[in-house]
């Protein structure tokens, strides 16, 4: 994406995803997590016992468990105990405009779900944030995190960060949009300025130019933050047309989609659980942005964030998941 200042190193795997019951509205989970959670829901509200099956499938088959180092220090999070939790949401760049290199992480969020106090929060986190890479003794934007060391060390270096554990995480490559839209078929978004071939207003996207209206952002004068906008508001729309599908081939078609282009460390029956003692929590969210300042340094673009801020965001994440 960037012509960042930084080594990207490994070939990177191919993503897919799991799956929830019931019916809820998806609203700003960011790139994929969204979609996910819509297809879940809506399966578990009882289209066939062959979808269900069939997500199952897929949940297993793109499950994949990392090593990280600074995981919560009270043990393994209990979804069936109704804990709150936390999920990184990662949209990276492999796979986009044919590459096949290991790429960087372009969206990240992270989830903190909390049934007690039936919120979710969302924060997002400016890809090009000057910070510490764990275990590189070095400052670099956050997403080439995710370059030199692939998901474990994203979760680890934003651990770190923002002094919070991270229970679980989410990732699903850019490409991947375009099946998914495919899959679910045309949805229509309200794009707040005209860009290239993308009138003001409401517009409808497809799989052949949704992932560039996703990826824009050095014409938004809002930047990174302004794209991170319009990427809720693709997911949104992939939400409520997946929400509205009652057909099985379509859910097919869309499984499909998600287990080509997702992976996870969440498990079938976490995700279940999540879907029946979640539910309410997924329904409400609040969002949160970790907000600085651009500047240039040594000739690179960064986003600085003032520690205060860093401190405040981390308070808040931590007293959604009842650590303070």
């Amino acid at each position: 994406m960037d012509e960042d200042k930084s080594q990207q190193q490994g070939s990177h795997k191919k993503h897919r995803h799991h799956k929830k019951k019931r019916m809820s509205t998806p609203k700003k989970w960011g790139i994929g997590v969204g979609v996910v959670i819509a297809t879940l829901l809506v399966i578990g509200g009882g289209l066939m016992a062959k979808v269900y099956l069939d997500a199952k499938d897929v949940v297993d088959n793109t499950y994949q468990k990392v090593n990280v180092k600074s995981k919560r220090t009270t043990g393994t999070v209990s979804l069936k105990k109704e804990a709150p939790f936390s999920v990184l949401i990662l949209g990276v760049d492999t796979g986009e405009d044919g590459r096949t290199d290991q790429g960087r992480s372009d969206t990240m969020m992270v989830a903190t779900i909390n049934p007690k106090t039936n919120m979710t929060t969302l924060t997002s986190l400016p890809r090009d944030t000057k910070i510490p890479i764990t275990g590189h003794g070095t400052e670099n934007k956050l997403n080439a995190a995710y370059a030199y060391g692939d998901v474990s060390l994203a979760m680890d270096t934003i651990q770190n960060y923002l002094n919070i554990p991270i229970d679980y995480y989410v990732e699903m490559n850019m490409k991947g949009l375009e099946e998914i839209t495919g899959a679910v078929g045309p949805i229509t978004v309200n794009n707040p300025f005209a860009f290239d071939d993308y009138a003001k207003g409401d517009i409808e996207l497809n799989e052949s130019n949704v992932l560039a209206f996703s990826r824009m952002r050095h014409n938004d004068p809002n930047g990174d933050y302004g794209r991170q906008k319009r990427q809720r508001a693709v997911v949104t729309a992939l939400g409520k047309n997946i929400a509205s599908i009652n057909g099985v081939t379509k859910y097919q078609s869309i499984l499909s989609a998600l287990e080509s282009n997702m992976k996870t460390d969440l498990k079938f029956d976490d995700i279940k659980a999540i879907a029946t003692k979640y539910r309410s929590a997924i329904g409400t969210i609040k969002d949160i942005q970790l907000q600085g300042q651009s500047q240039m340094i040594d000739g690179v673009s960064y986003e600085v964030v003032p520690t205060e801020q860093v401190t405040k965001v981390s308070q808040m994440i931590r007293k959604q998941l009842e650590l303070d």
